[in-house]
Order: structure tokens, then sequence, then C-alpha cells
């Protein structure tokens, strides 16, 4: 048997706060590496217990430096676009000659605004009230959206394929729907006869 030691009641209270500190040390604490690509940077706590907090380590495509004359002609046009100043004016070199500056048209770019929100102009997608619809300009520069073809909620449940591949099904469809003039690219007449 041990010996009986006499303990005043502060000296109990200490012994059973260190104790629990110890033990609360060893249970809690979880000290595991990180992933491959991953650094420590601190503790975080979570459920109780304390983890180490890895985040990712910079990767080369955040950072504006490039490996290829065409990447670092692609981060200068983007940074350009964002209005950001490139840290020097030439954007890139090789054995012709160097670049220095791009200017680019607004008007040539495939996006704009409808409605409050970013599209894509001339791309036929997927329809939500006939089968397909794509979003234009219009005569007086307005971005429209014109839907056509047979689906959505104007078929009512039904699906109807078109038949493209067989000949006379097509020389039917062009000439029913004048494709030989099909119109203004704001109309669906024009992307009807596109898309045969």
């Amino acid at each position: 048997m041990g010996k009986i030691i006499k303990l005043t009641e502060s000296d109990l209270i200490n012994l059973v706060n260190r104790v629990l500190q110890e033990q609360k040390g060893k249970e809690t604490e979880i000290t595991e590496a990180c992933w491959k690509g991953y650094t420590q940077k601190g503790m975080k706590t979570m459920f109780g217990k304390k983890y180490p907090n890895c985040v990712k380590k910079e990767s080369v495509g955040e950072t504006d430096e490039a490996s290829s004359p065409a990447q670092q002609a692609a981060i200068a046009i983007n940074m350009k676009k964002k209005g950001i100043k490139p840290k020097n004016e030439t954007l890139y070199e090789d054995e012709f000659g160097s670049v220095e500056e791009t200017e680019y048209e607004s008007d040539y770019l495939n996006e704009a605004e409808y409605q409050g929100r970013k599209v894509q102009l001339g791309k036929i997608m997927q329809g939500d009230v006939k089968k397909s619809k794509v979003y234009v300009k219009n005569d007086k520069g307005k971005v429209v959206k014109v839907n056509f073809g047979f689906g959505g909620k104007s078929a009512h449940g039904e699906r109807m394929t078109i038949k493209k591949n067989n000949p006379a099904r097509r020389k039917s469809f062009r000439a029913r729907m004048k494709c030989d003039t099909p119109g203004p690219r704001w109309k669906p007449r024009y992307w009807a006869c596109r898309t045969w």
C-alpha cells in the first residue's frame, strides 16, 4: 500500500488542475502532417480538439509570372481587362520582337448584359420556353433573347426531334421556312434555319 499524504485544500485544487491540464493537452491536440501542397499555419479548434490549420500553398497560376510568352500575353491581357496596369509596358518578347500594347474592341466580345446578368451572344443553348434560345443584339443594339424550335413549355410534355439527317425532310423544312433568305439574326427563323 502507498503512503498517505496530508494535503491542504489549496494544494489539492492545484494538483487536480495540473492533472486536468495535462490530460486536456494530451487528448485534444492532434499533430498530423498537412497534405501535399499545403502548409500548416497555426492550429484550429473543432469539436473540442485542436487540429493543424492547413492552408494551400500559393500556386503558379495565382502569381503574375508565366513560363511561356503565350502565358505572359494572356496574363497581361487579363490585367488590362481588369484595369490593372502591368509592371512593365512590354507584354512579352520573343525572337520575332515584342508586344507592348493590345487594343481590343468591346463590340467584338461575345458577352453582354441581359436583364441584369451576363450572357453569351450568338451561342445556341437549351431553351426554357421553346426548345432552344440564343441571345443576340437587334438592329437597335439592344440585347434580346430569341426562342425557337419545338419543345419546352410550348410542347406540353411532348418531345419532337429534328430529322435533319433525312434529305427529304431537310429540303422540305428549308423550303417551308424560306431558308434561302433567313432574315435578321434577331428573328427565330434565322436560328431555326441555321440548326437545319
